[in-house]
């Protein structure tokens, strides 16, 4: 286990502290305050000769008086709500632990997953409180999440979802009247915060915390967010456990009362191809329960349309209402073009890509905010003419875009698929886009995409699930000198650093970020949070409206 570097708020620093050992086989680590972290300036896309490229910048420089904001965005991603007793859940996996048939398959369970309503909570009380650029003083303005926002499709997790950034109460409690997850003490492959003598905590070090399980189901009132909030389809808003499609074979375990809890013997069968393999091993009686019904992708986006919703169907319009998709553009903020993409393959497999239709789509949107732009064969060619800023943002980032399973005929989206790679060289053809913002690595971790005309900054931010359990302040600025500022700022929730009890969703929140800063399976890893340049970062690029040649 290794010692990760601080975590970056904007008013101070999260990082795990000295190690309690309990006589395990593994270190137990608390969390401590720290300073914060100053903004880095990163210059791999400033112009050619630009006084502030490369060394010539430091960190602290006033912004000038002729600088301004142009959009002040929150990101958040992978919330990965989960319902922890649902039968469609395949949490015995961790039995068999790291093996070459289970690698990929890793985590289905983790020690802090009961309290990830709690850690949202927390994050968007976080988010109310920023209400304004530390750089600028301009005012917060829009949210994005980027997907993942439930764990395994299921209707009763989307709804939690939605009162949580919409405000309301939210129950994370199904099926029966005693908690029937696999945290009860019956199975020593998984933590039991209430058992202390559990044998994954005794070899973990992870504390006895008497009263969590019940504490983590009963219900609370979110806050929600103060401001509008765009929504995005990932992989695991669409498929089962984010991996396999859904089938009615599928929809009826997770309804049904059989909980798995070991696995067939023998080599564990492809997941995505022939799950319900997974699911024929040794399996107890839970209560069954409808609400954990199956959601597809067209009850997704219709979900959206509650009458709180701000902007309307957040983001989603009518077009996705009629026919079933999930991509769309906000043109809500002044000057800036927010292009939401849908990267999740109905062929399964939890790595994105899109279809060919999506992407005459987006070469459609894109030239509408363009004077001029390069065609598939380098020509310059006229535009729709409004000349916007542009930020992409999709669940997968293009790294992660290698899924080209053909979806089959009788899907909207059928056909070959359209991989990161090539979704980058169109980008590249329009020289307005500044951003593309992703989630689904769990990581914070800051790119540059450069390119003949400028370039773009790929920007993917850690999970609420995962540690650190942070999100991320964008704010564009225009530095008036040919160049734009894309100003970033990691931000930690509410929750305490050093949780004692169980009263209350914010003490909750913080036992959500300590079990997470300790989890051994947790996507990322421990260096979750990233480097420097990952987190409080201001990233120079030109001005593309300025920059023409």
């Amino acid at each position: 286990m290794h010692e990760p570097a601080a975590k970056t708020t904007v008013q101070q620093t999260i990082r795990r502290g000295v190690p309690v050992r309990r006589g395990s086989e593994q270190p137990y680590y608390s969390l401590e305050p720290g300073p914060g972290e100053a903004h880095g300036t990163r210059t791999e896309l400033a112009p050619e000769g630009h006084p502030r490229g490369k060394a010539g910048h430091q960190n602290g420089q006033s912004l000038g008086e002729q600088r301004r904001s142009i959009a002040y965005l929150a990101h958040l991603t992978d919330i990965q709500l989960t319902d922890v007793q649902s039968p469609a859940r395949l949490e015995a996996m961790h039995e068999l632990g790291r093996r070459p048939d289970t690698m990929l398959l890793l985590p289905m369970m983790r020690p802090q997953e009961l309290l990830a309503a709690h850690a949202t909570d927390a994050l968007a009380r976080a988010l109310n409180r920023v209400a304004t650029s530390p750089q600028t003083g301009a005012a917060l303005q829009l949210a994005i999440t980027t997907g993942d926002n439930v764990d395994n499709m299921q209707l009763n997790e989307v709804r939690s979802f939605l009162s949580l950034l919409e405000g309301g109460e939210v129950c994370m409690d199904s099926g029966g009247s005693a908690f029937e997850g696999v945290q009860d003490g019956r199975f020593p492959w998984a933590w039991a915060p209430e058992d202390p003598d559990n044998r994954w905590g005794r070899e973990h070090g992870f504390p006895h915390v008497p009263g969590l399980l019940k504490a983590g189901l009963e219900p609370f009132v979110a806050a929600g967010l103060n401001i509008p909030w765009l929504t995005c389809y990932g992989n695991h808003d669409g498929l089962v456990q984010g991996r396999a499609p859904l089938t009615p074979e599928l929809g009826a375990v997770m309804t049904g009362h059989r909980k798995v809890h070991a696995l067939p013997p023998g080599p564990v069968a492809d997941f995505t191809e022939h799950p319900l393999e997974t699911f024929s091993g040794p399996a107890h009686q839970i209560t069954p329960d409808q609400a954990r019904r199956p959601v597809t992708r067209e009850e997704f986006v219709e979900a959206h349309f509650q009458p709180a919703a701000r902007p309307a169907g957040h983001g989603l319009g009518e077009r996705n209402r009629l026919d079933g998709t999930a991509y769309y553009v906000y043109d809500g903020l002044p000057g800036i073009r927010v292009i939401v993409l849908d990267t999740t393959n109905p062929a399964g497999i939890f790595e994105g890509s899109i279809d060919r239709r999506q992407l005459a789509w987006l070469e459609e949107r894109l030239a509408e905010v363009h004077v001029r732009h390069a065609d598939a064969s380098g020509r310059e060619v006229p535009g729709g003419g409004d000349e916007r800023l542009v930020i992409i943002t999709s669940h997968h980032p293009r790294t992660s875009m290698t899924n080209d399973r053909e979806v089959p005929a009788g899907y909207l989206d059928s056909g070959d698929r359209v991989l990161g790679e090539e979704v980058a060289a169109v980008l590249h053809r329009y020289p307005n886009v500044i951003a593309w913002v992703s989630g689904h690595i769990h990581r914070n971790y800051v790119r540059p995409l450069a390119s003949s005309s400028g370039g773009f900054w790929e920007i993917s931010t850690s999970s609420v699930m995962d540690w650190p359990c942070q999100a991320r302040l964008l704010e564009v600025v225009d530095n008036a000198d040919g160049t734009l500022s894309i100003f970033s700022t990691a931000l930690d929730h509410e929750g305490p650093i050093a949780p004692g009890g169980t009263s209350g969703p914010l003490e909750l929140a913080g036992w959500h970020r300590e079990l997470a800063a300790n989890d051994p399976m947790g996507v990322g890893g421990f260096n979750a949070h990233g480097e420097p340049g990952d987190r409080n970062v201001e990233l120079l690029l030109p001005d593309p409206r300025k920059n023409r040649s």
